[in-house]
């Protein structure tokens, strides 16, 4: 009699997948013959675990194994379908016990089978390359048009266009893995794949290699690379260019070349994302009386108008004149950080009205000097008169 699905892997019927997957890594690291040599309990033990697993683990077949159990999947009652263990099916495993098992081990422990190893093309990708790019904070905002870039890199040889081989001839099927790129390697109880040592994994062999690049099917070169830098892009940015970076062998795919920016500080602005900060300096008269603040922002001037009063940490923000979106449209906003302006060095007269101001605001000056300050000053005779009792 077959054991409960469930029981075998210690879990609940109302068990999840990932509560499956944790029990069953659990156990296969607990049984695995490698770990424990010679014990056929062990052995048999985790060929049950796997079973249980593969079916618990597949929606349509947990459905069946649920409403007529075991009777279900073997064809006995139900209706139901004959099990088999097909670990080509199945290939969580790998995803579980990683390098524990390669290629056919399934084919040994189960006899599954599953239509054998799958023959190798020979062909392989190129590598990624990366590109560290420097901008200044300018370009950074508004992009750039043309940007072009001499990459050292690998590149697909000319003479015999990627495949390795020389003229009038080509490459043939290896004759130790017959095109698989792999070889059994017994590993005391399991059969392991490992790397074919006559063809390097390739599958096939190049009998007369290309006289340029030596059979590899790619030379070094030095060649150019135009893009376009998008607006908005900020320090730590990657820009993905499809296909520009080292040539696959053996006429594999092309790999791609990742510029990355490395934006310069400005002086005036610091930057948060999309938005914009700055600190400015204002003459404390003009946020006493309020008035309109020239501004340079990154698009033009602009004028923020101040209001009587306004306090000297006051935060201005100017919608619309931040950073571009990468991700979406318009723009971030610029934040204004205002600082009182304290002059280092006044005039004779400029230090008088300061000090006639400070001793009005005491209630120190007479009402005459008072009214001839404010006059001076605000140029205007309105305002600020107080007698004294």
């Amino acid at each position: 009699m077959k054991r409960d699905y469930y029981e075998v892997l210690g879990v609940s019927k109302e068990a999840g997948t990932d509560e499956l997957k944790k029990a069953y890594r659990k156990l296969a690291m607990e049984l695995h013959p490698d770990r424990n040599p010679g014990n056929k309990e062990a052995e048999e033990k985790f060929k049950e675990a796997a079973e249980a697993y593969s079916v618990l683990s597949d929606a349509e077949k947990r459905k069946v194994y649920d409403q007529f159990g075991h009777a279900g999947l073997g064809g006995a009652g139900g209706g139901g379908q004959q099990f088999q263990f097909d670990p080509n099916q199945f290939a969580d495993f790998e995803d579980i016990l990683g390098s524990f098992f390669g290629g056919g081990l399934f084919g040994d422990l189960f006899g599954g089978g599953g239509g054998g190893r799958r023959r190798s093309t020979g062909e392989e990708r190129g590598s990624d390359l990366q590109y560290n790019l420097k901008l200044s904070f300018h370009d950074a905002i508004f992009g750039k048009e043309a940007v072009e870039l001499s990459i050292p890199r690998l590149e697909a040889c000319d003479t015999c266009h990627g495949s390795g081989c020389e003229a009038g001839s080509r490459a043939e099927t290896c004759p130790q893995c017959r095109g698989a790129g792999q070889v059994a390697v017994r590993q005391g109880f399991f059969q392991m794949l490992a790397a074919c040592p006559r063809c390097e994994g390739r599958g096939r062999i190049i009998p007369k290699p290309c006289r340029t690049c030596h059979g590899e099917g790619r030379v070094h070169r030095k060649s150019k690379v135009s893009f376009k830098v998008p607006a908005g892009v900020d320090r730590g940015t990657r820009l993905r260019l499809q296909n520009q970076g080292e040539a696959g062998r053996f006429g594999g795919r092309t790999g791609d070349l990742y510029v990355v920016f490395d934006v310069e500080a400005d002086a005036r602005y610091e930057r948060d994302g999309s938005d914009l900060h700055r600190r400015m300096e204002v003459h404390w008269p003009l946020l006493v009386t309020g008035g309109s603040l020239e501004v340079d922002t990154p698009y033009g001037s602009d004028k923020v108008k101040l209001v009587a009063g306004t306090p000297a940490d006051h935060i201005v923000k100017l919608v619309n004149a931040g950073v571009p979106r990468l991700q979406g449209s318009g723009r971030g906003d610029l934040y204004l950080h205002l600082r009182v302006a304290v002059p280092k060095a006044l005039t004779t007269e400029q230090r008088q009205l300061v000090e006639q101001l400070r001793r009005s605001l005491d209630g120190e000056t007479a009402e005459g000097e008072e009214e001839g300050f404010l006059a001076k000053v605000f140029g205007s005779e309105k305002g600020g008169k107080k007698k004294r009792k």
